[in-house]
């Protein structure tokens, strides 16, 4: 019995050493394969990049034991702009030739690939993406604005909003704007909220009749205002609109007239309103009435509306 049990023990063993030889086997032959890239470093817009050797390298494990060809396809490689980014065939260095722009392109995606030289793929393509950094190197821009208020507003009401644009790299402080009035024509009537653009009265004394627009000019500066940022400028026109505050007055106290007997329907004399309230708006449209002498019924009086001025006519005769 004991001679059985070494021998079950023996073969035991062997078939447990023929197990581990032809595991390790295994493990011999699986090619762990690595990334086949040398990312590049985050390059910055308006850098010049050009005399390095190299910006990033892509190679194959299959490079080893079989020459391999590298090549890039993609917007910046084979699309334009074309060839400002190119790979050495034989090495897989990756070279730049030209200064990058951020607001024109951000992230550069390209595909590298490894072919052998009979044009089979020795690797599966890998994608190459350069990110380009933004500098602060624009301005804010502005563009036309108008408002419009009326006049006798109270204090801090509101009139428009002047808004500026930053091409730099937005939610950033190249792009983060802060707003000032650098002039005001024909005086100083307004304020400005730096964060937000937002203009308003400054005090109770906006008079139309006296100045019925008004002209700023307003400043951003990026930066949040750093005195190192850059600033743009741009026109704010503000027209004051009008209210009813002028009472209307005649032109001459006294008008003297004369009509032909008989006649009926005729215009019998024209009575000029004067009103500086907005011409040609109901604040300015006088409304006549006959408020005595008439009480027979015999004239009647409208407002050319195009004048303002009262038209008498006789509507009937005894």
């Amino acid at each position: 019995m004991a001679k059985i049990c070494g021998i079950l023990l023996f073969v035991t063993l062997i078939l447990a050493i023929l197990h581990t030889s032809s595991s390790e086997g295994q493990l011999k032959t699986v090619r762990h394969k690595r990334e086949w890239i040398v990312p590049p470093h985050r390059l910055r817009e308006n850098v010049d990049y050009t005399y390095r050797d190299y910006i990033a390298k892509i190679r194959s494990d299959e490079e080893t034991r079989m020459s391999i060809r590298y090549s890039l396809a993609g917007h910046g490689a084979s699309l334009p702009p074309e060839n400002l980014f190119t790979v050495d065939s034989k090495t897989g260095l990756v070279r730049i030739h030209g200064l990058l722009d951020r607001e024109k392109t951000s992230i550069y995606y390209l595909q590298g690939m490894a072919k052998f030289l009979n044009g089979r793929r020795a690797e599966k393509d890998i994608e190459l993406r350069i990110v380009v950094e933004d500098e602060n190197d624009c301005a804010p821009v502005f563009n036309q604005t108008i408002g419009a208020v009326y006049e006798w507003s109270s204090t801090a009401t509101f009139a428009t909003t002047a808004i500026a644009t930053d091409a730099d790299q937005e939610g950033t402080l190249h792009a983060k704007i802060a707003y000032s009035i650098v002039k005001q024509h024909p005086e100083e009537m307004f304020y400005i909220n730096p964060q937000t653009g937002g203009l308003y009265v400054m005090k109770n004394a906006l008079d139309r009749e006296k100045h019925d627009t008004y002209t700023l000019i307003v400043k951003g500066t990026d930066m949040n205002g750093a005195v190192d940022g850059n600033s743009g400028t741009g026109t704010v026109t503000i027209s004051i609109l009008d209210v009813n505050d002028n009472i209307p007055t005649l032109k001459s106290a006294y008008y003297e007239c004369s009509v032909e007997e008989n006649t009926v329907n005729v215009e019998v004399v024209r009575i000029q309103a004067i009103d500086m309230d907005q011409k040609y708006t109901d604040n300015w449209l006088a409304v006549f009435t006959i408020v005595s002498g008439n009480e027979a019924g015999y004239f009647s009086i409208s407002t050319d509306n195009k004048t303002n001025e009262g038209i008498v006519i006789l509507k009937k005769v005894d």
